[in-house]
């Protein structure tokens, strides 16, 4: 999978040398123009290539185990491409489906080296789902068989951690147990956003194929062990679900977010970051959608463990009986607390709170849920955006969409929504160059997301109004996050040819330790993400769709975060059932 000639003429991003501050970028790496998926093709779905145009009409399809042409092809007419700046040709070799490993060659260039096969995506789902694993926070981590991660146990002190403010619950200064869960991104932080709408997707992609996962699929690490009857990724999710239960508050309500007052140094590993912690904030937005996280995860668990299931389903009807004696948006702001964390601030709520309401009818069928939907309808039956922590309305919609009797007019109106939005994002992909569904002024902070959860959201969309388009669309935004844009990068760490080697991450460079999995933000045109961005755009005219970074210090370009990975996990979960995967193919040789 991983050509070592190509990766070493690739020392960052393959974008022309420039010099900045602390930026490096390399001459130009070889067969550049070549745009393929790095992992693979599946054998019955489409498969194609873009081409940066270099007059040639032709091309050819060779398999690298005996050298020989197997398939040739003719070239599309050239289309110039405003987001990337290139002038494209497509190569379609969709009819070729003998498994095997390919490259794709045009006059005298030849691209990375890509599979077709059905199993194509089982290695990235398992290190897409394993990264939560060496997420984890209070564990020693001993991956020595794969990443070489090795740590104590970030953060012991959060067993004791402070709450930061004083209110009607809780004085400033109390100490409370909120050990668990996952490191949010490239920091040290825990946040009840993320980890309620990373925890939800993921148990959506098992809700949506629970055949494809078993137990001792992860290939745990020394020292984790799943002790319960249920599969791997379950036994994961519920280490985060186990976490934001302990930020609940006897009110229903939960704490914002866990971490110190600075951010540590790239220097300081988890287990070696000694700061105290602090319990931060209060909102109503994240405290809805905790709600609704554990509103899938009641229905989820219910076959593995009635009693945690039962416990779940209370703890989010106490969430609605606390949103029900408040609702305005509530989102506490304390002087000092986005010292040293993000703030994932929203002063507003109704998405979040129809998203819960959704989730729990789906859930329980109690009428009182639907009732507050009628009530919002009109907010329920607008054509949504992609989700997102601060949007949850197309997740809203998902759950009402596939809720047992509902009233069918209001649900056939939302599932109007539903499917115009995903007929919209379809009309972006066939009109994209490159098969992706962003559009220019998507081009944001976590713009790789962004096009994976559309392709999430066409999946969705599947599973309501079956239509082939759905899904194909959905596979392009995975050959998108794998290769085929116009950096010729693999968004996901350890993933593909040319993977992110310098992802904002203080554990990779803290600890030496090399994660696959990761997702990373990805190309960002606006102006004041980071400073070594900032510089980059500044420096001449970067192309929308190249304005990415694969340096350290780029965290608007090039830092993970769990619910970057989680719109990946969805999408390969949907498309890969690996039941086969060793712990020597988990391996990443740099």
């Amino acid at each position: 999978m991983y050509n070592k000639k190509k990766l070493s003429q690739i020392i960052l991003s393959g974008l022309m040398a420039v010099s900045f501050s602390s930026i490096s970028l390399p001459i130009e790496a070889a067969d550049m123009g070549l745009h393929v998926d790095q992992v693979g093709y599946l054998p019955n779905y489409s498969k194609v290539a873009m081409v940066t145009d270099s007059n040639d009409t032709t091309f050819e399809i060779i398999d690298t185990k005996d050298n020989k042409v197997v398939f040739k092809g003719n070239l599309s007419e050239p289309k110039y491409d405003k987001i990337s700046e290139e002038t494209l040709r497509k190569a379609d070799f969709s009819s070729l489906n003998v498994p095997g490993t390919y490259i794709l060659k045009v006059g005298n260039r030849e691209s990375y080296d890509f599979v077709i096969g059905d199993d194509v995506y089982d290695v990235p789902m398992v290190q897409s789902w394993r990264s939560y694993t060496l997420s984890r926070t209070n564990t020693a981590i001993n991956d020595d068989k794969v990443s070489g991660l090795k740590l104590e146990g970030g953060h012991k002190q959060d067993k004791e951690a402070r709450v930061y403010f004083s209110d009607k619950l809780n004085n400033k200064g109390d100490k409370i147990d909120v050990s668990g869960g996952w490191y949010d991104a490239g920091d040290y932080g825990k946040y009840i956003t993320t980890g309620a709408l990373s925890s939800a997707e993921l148990l959506l992609a098992y809700e949506a194929n629970p055949d494809h996962f078993t137990k001792g699929q992860l290939l745990f690490p020394k020292g984790i062990e799943n002790n319960t009857n249920m599969p791997d990724v379950l036994s994961e999710v519920k280490f985060e679900l186990d976490w934001m239960e302990k930020m609940q508050r006897e009110d229903g309500s939960t704490f914002h977010k866990v971490s110190g007052l600075t951010w540590p140094g790239f220097d300081i590993s988890p287990d070696t970051d000694k700061q105290d912690r602090y319990i931060f904030s209060t909102a109503t937005s994240s405290t809805a959608m905790y709600g609704a996280s554990l509103a899938i995860a009641s229905r989820v668990y219910e076959q593995y463990d009635k009693d945690y299931a039962k416990n779940l389903k209370q703890n989010a009807e106490a969430v609605w009986q606390y949103l029900e004696k408040n609702p305005k948006p509530i989102y506490r702001v304390d002087e000092g607390q986005e010292n040293g964390s993000g703030p994932y601030n929203k002063n507003t709520d109704l998405e979040e709170r129809l998203w819960l309401a959704a989730e729990m009818f789906r859930t329980t069928g109690d009428a009182k849920y639907e009732s507050y939907l009628k009530k919002e309808s009109k907010r329920l039956t607008d054509k949504p955006s992609f989700f997102t922590w601060d949007d949850t309305l197309a997740l809203a919609q998902f759950a009402y969409a596939k809720s047992n009797n509902a009233d069918k007019q209001l649900q056939n109106k939302v599932i109007n929504a539903l499917s115009s939005y995903a007929d919209d994002i379809c009309t972006s992909i066939k009109t994209d160059s490159f098969n992706c569904s962003l559009k220019e002024n998507e081009y944001t902070w976590a713009s790789t997301k962004n096009a994976l959860t559309k392709g999430d959201i066409l999946l969705m969309a599947y599973q309501i109004k079956p239509k082939q388009e759905y899904l194909e669309g959905a596979l392009a935004q995975i050959h998108y996050l794998f290769g085929r844009n116009s950096l010729d990068k693999s968004f996901m760490t350890g993933v593909g040819d040319n993977p992110p080697l310098h992802p904002h991450n203080r554990i990779h460079e803290s600890t030496g330790a090399y994660v696959s999995g990761l997702v990373v933000g990805g190309p960002n045109h606006v102006i004041g993400g980071d400073p070594d961005q900032t510089e980059y755009l500044n420096s001449g005219n970067i192309p929308i769709a190249k304005s990415y970074l694969d340096v350290v210090g780029s965290w608007s370009t090039n830092e993970y975060a769990i619910d970057y990975i989680s719109s990946a996990v969805y999408a390969l979960s949907w498309f890969a059932e690996p039941d086969s995967v060793k712990v020597e193919d988990l391996k990443y040789n740099k």
